[in-house]
């Protein structure tokens, strides 16, 4: 079984701040913040509710493969 480690407080940070580029309108931008940091596959089971529906759309945007999103994946 995988143990979940807890993302940094930067990441945890940094996917807030695409979250609210979603919220803004714009997930394309969200996944390039998130793709051109690194985190393009980063654990988002810590988040709260609002950024984890936000980021579920970034997830669909090309090369995202974001977790802990809830129901579907």
């Amino acid at each position: 079984m995988k143990t979940l480690t807890p993302i940094s407080d930067f990441a945890h940070g940094f996917a807030t701040a695409a979250a609210l580029a979603a919220r803004l309108g714009d997930p394309n931008l969200a996944a390039k913040m998130l793709g051109h940091a690194g985190f393009q596959a980063l654990d988002c089971s810590e988040l709260n509710a609002a950024d984890k529906q936000q980021l579920q759309l970034v997830n669909q945007q090309p090369g995202m493969k974001l977790t802990g999103l809830g129901k579907h994946n």
